[in-house]
C-alpha cells in the first residue's frame, strides 16, 4: 500500500511528455508533432507560412530527412535558395568544398599541384569565404550564386585594393568551377559574372634623381656600400627582390654577357637541398648583362654561400630584413628631399618593387620593344608590362620633338605665312 502510493506521488511529480518538438532546419523554425502515429511539420509561425504538411511517416528519422527536403522547398518558394536540383541529403559545404579543392592543390605540381607560397594564398582566402558565408548563413555551395559574390564584394571593399579584390573574387569563381568539373556540384550551380581586371599600378616608379640619390647616399657611407650594391643591380636588371636574394654566381654568364634564371622545381637533388629556384609563372628567363652592372660582378669577392649579393655582415640576403635597412637608411633619409604630397603615393611608399618599375619604364623610352621587356621581366602578357610603363613628361616631350608629322621640306606658319 505505501509502496505504491510512494510511485504514484513520483510520476506525478515528473514532467508531462512533449507533444512535439521545435527544430531548427537550415532555413525555417518547424514544429515537428504526431497525429494518429504519423508525424506532421508546421511551419505556421515566425516570418513566413508555411503551412502544415504530413511527412507521411511514423519514423522519426525517416520525418527528419522529409522535413529537410521540405525545407529546401520552402527556401526554394521563398528565394532564399537556389533552384540546382541537387538533393537535399547530399549538398555539399562551403568548408567541405574548400576542403576538396586545397587537397587537389596539393597534389605534386607535375600533377597540376601549386607551390607552397600559392597553397597559402588560397588558403587565406578560403578563411576569408568561410568566415564571410557563416556570417550570413551561408551552408551550402549551391545557395552561393551571383548575388552572393556580389555582397561578398562589397563585404571585402573596404579592406582590399582591387587587384587584391579581382584575386579573390576570380578564385571563388575558380573554385565553384573546380567543384563542377569534379562533378561535386551540378552545373547549375554555376553562373556568370564577369570581372573587370583593374588596369593601372600603385606602386610608385623612381625617378632618375631618386634613383641617383639613393646610389650617391650609399656609395658615401662604407656601411651602405652592400646596399648600393643591391639598389644597383635591382636598377640594372628589372629582377624582384626574392630573384636577387637568391642569384647565384651560376647564374651569370659572363661571357655570354647574360644573367639566366632557371626555373628549377623539377630538379629533385635541388629540391631535396632546398635550393629549387621557384620562379614565378615557372618561365626560365634570360636577362642580358648591361656593361656597368658586369664590372659591379667581376669585382665582387665570392661569398662561400654561392649568392652573388651578400647583407651587410657578408651573409645571404634576408629580404624582410633588407627592406627594413632600406627603409630606414635610404628612404627615410631622402624623404624631406623628395617630398610626398599628403594623400598620394611617393617616394615615401617606394620599396624595391618600385625599381622593377624603373627598370621597364627606362626601357621603354630607351627604345626597347615590349617583346624584349617581356622577356626580360618574365611576363606572358604585354597588357601585364604595360602596368609598369611609366614615361616621364620630359621623355614624353624630347620624343614628341623628334617626330616628323609632315615631312622635312613643310613649314606650318601662321595665317601671314600662309599668306
Amino acid at each position: 500500500m505505501d509502496g505504491s502510493i510512494k510511485k504514484h506521488s513520483e510520476e506525478s511529480t515528473m514532467p508531462a511528455r512533449k507533444k512535439h518538438d521545435h527544430l531548427n532546419c537550415h532555413y525555417f523554425k518547424w514544429r515537428l508533432f504526431q497525429r494518429n502515429g504519423v508525424w506532421y511539420a508546421d511551419g505556421r509561425f515566425e516570418n513566413f507560412n508555411l503551412g502544415k504538411h504530413s511527412l507521411g511517416t511514423r519514423d522519426r528519422q525517416e520525418a527528419e530527412a522529409s522535413l529537410r527536403k521540405l525545407d529546401y522547398r520552402k527556401a526554394i518558394e521563398h528565394g532564399l535558395a537556389r533552384d540546382t536540383g541537387v538533393d537535399p541529403d547530399k549538398r555539399l559545404e562551403i568548408g567541405r568544398g574548400w576542403e576538396l579543392y586545397l587537397e587537389s592543390c596539393e597534389r605534386p605540381e607535375v600533377m597540376g599541384g601549386v607551390s607552397r607560397k600559392t597553397l597559402n594564398k588560397y588558403k587565406r582566402s578560403g578563411v576569408l569565404h568561410s568566415e564571410f558565408c557563416r556570417t550570413g548563413r551561408i551552408r551550402y555551395w549551391d545557395d552561393f550564386g551571383k548575388d552572393q559574390l556580389q555582397a561578398y564584394g562589397r563585404d571585402l571593399s573596404p579592406r582590399f585594393a582591387d587587384r587584391s579584390l579581382y584575386f579573390e573574387l576570380t578564385q571563388i569563381k575558380t573554385v565553384l568551377n573546380w567543384l563542377m568539373d569534379e562533378k561535386h556540384l551540378p552545373r547549375e550551380a554555376g553562373f556568370r559574372f564577369p570581372l573587370s581586371k583593374p588596369d593601372g599600378s600603385d606602386t610608385c616608379c623612381y625617378t632618375r634623381e631618386q634613383v641617383r640619390a639613393m646610389l650617391t647616399l650609399c656609395d658615401r657611407n662604407v656601411d651602405l656600400v652592400w646596399l648600393g650594391n643591391i639598389i644597383r643591380v635591382l636598377v640594372f636588371t628589372g629582377l624582384r627582390i626574392g630573384e636577387l636574394a637568391g642569384l647565384r654566381w651560376t647564374d651569370i654568364d659572363f661571357e655570354g654577357n647574360a644573367i639566366r634564371l632557371t626555373d628549377e622545381r623539377a630538379s629533385k637533388k635541388r629540391s631535396d637541398m632546398g635550393t629549387a629556384r621557384r620562379t614565378k609563372g615557372r618561365r626560365s628567363r634570360t636577362i642580358p648583362l648591361h656593361p656597368e652592372i658586369k664590372s659591379l660582378l667581376i669585382g665582387l669577392p665570392r661569398a662561400q654561400h654561392g649568392r652573388v649579393l651578400c647583407g651587410p655582415k657578408g651573409g645571404k640576403i634576408k629580404e624582410d630584413r633588407i627592406r627594413e635597412r632600406f627603409i630606414e637608411c635610404v628612404i627615410r633619409p631622402l624623404s624631406e628631399r623628395f617630398p610626398t604630397p599628403k594623400g598620394e603615393i611617393g617616394f615615401e611608399q617606394a620599396r624595391f618593387h618600385s625599381f622593377r618599375h624603373f627598370f621597364i619604364s627606362q626601357a621603354f623610352v630607351s627604345g626597347a620593344t615590349e617583346a624584349e621587356i617581356m622577356e626580360w621581366v618574365g611576363h606572358r602578357d604585354s597588357k601585364t608590362v604595360a602596368v609598369y610603363r611609366h614615361l616621364r613628361n620630359e621623355d614624353s616631350l624630347r620624343r614628341m620633338e623628334q617626330i616628323n608629322f609632315v615631312g622635312p621640306d613643310t613649314k606650318l606658319g601662321g595665317p601671314e605665312e600662309a599668306a
